[in-house]
């Protein structure tokens, strides 16, 4: 087999619990971009959100960020490639009923803005654990975020709502799917939804980028933990659902990798690649 690229999702799957890379796939992806394999960390975060530990992983050249809404060079942050949302589709959202115990946040050049009620008290919104301070650390409070997105809706990338509560959650998608054509809806993590272009999710994003390198579905694999990372898996011939993944997550997946604490990305690498 001659694997050509490796992309990855980040969270919960190349990281830790706890937000780290293990020595052992930091020394795996030394050796792979030795042998001139590409990797590609593909990820719901926005640019500014990544930390610099991924930045200057070896090999890393591009990271598909805002689960495909865009693409940026890694050494100098230049976005290359982007599919926003259209000023239409903005006004639809913008005209859907919210609930007060439900907000959200906007995607935009790489970084992410969203209430100050939200970057005060994360848990409301059923942030847990790390999110609550990495809510705190990587999003920008505005006075008001409808107007906020009015005054940028030709720039935004994505569009993230936020609820801890799932009947909320459930409405507002079925509002989505009625309301507002054109989009790609997807969730990272069980209190959010991420609504992008319908032209920008992971997996074709990916395949663009592949498709522009001359790299086919059989030299490439990903790897992912969830829903947002199906499109991603189904893209390449080597798909490969953390063991910690979601069941929808494995049942789309080529096969399961051991969990992102045992060093599952690394291993499989070793398998397919070295």
């Amino acid at each position: 087999m001659g694997i050509k690229l490796v992309a990855s999702d980040l969270d919960g799957t190349l990281f830790t619990d706890e937000k780290t890379i293990s020595d052992e796939t930091r020394r795996t992806l030394e050796e792979i971009a030795e042998k001139r394999i590409l990797f590609i960390p593909c990820t719901g975060r926005a640019f500014a959100s990544i930390p610099e530990l991924v930045r200057t992983l070896p090999g890393v050249q591009y990271m598909i960020v805002s689960n495909g809404s865009a693409v940026y060079r890694a050494e100098d942050g230049v976005r290359v490639y982007g599919s926003t949302l259209s000023t239409d589709t903005i006004d639809r959202i913008l005209s859907l009923p919210f609930h007060e115990e439900m907000t959200f946040e906007v995607q935009i050049q790489g970084e992410s803005y969203t209430e100050q009620r939200y970057i005060d008290d994360p848990a409301r919104f059923g942030a847990t654990g790390f999110g609550v301070s990495y809510i705190r650390k990587t999003r920008h409070g505005v006075a008001d975020l409808r107007v906020f997105a009015e005054e940028h809706k030709t720039e935004i990338d994505e569009m993230i709502f936020v609820s801890a509560r799932k009947e909320q959650r459930v409405s507002f998608h079925e509002a989505l799917l009625h309301f507002v054509p054109d989009i790609r809806i997807t969730s990272s993590v069980p209190n959010l939804i991420e609504v992008g272009h319908v032209d920008a999710d992971k997996g074709k994003t990916l395949g663009r980028f592949m498709q522009m390198n001359g790299i086919a579905m059989d030299e490439a694999m990903a790897f992912g933990d969830a829903g947002n990372d199906i499109s991603m898996l189904t893209a390449v011939r080597y798909g490969f659902a953390m063991a910690n993944a979601t069941d929808e997550c494995k049942a789309a997946a080529y096969a399961v990798a051991e969990e992102n604490n045992a060093d599952g990305v690394a291993k499989m690498i070793r398998k397919y690649c070295l």
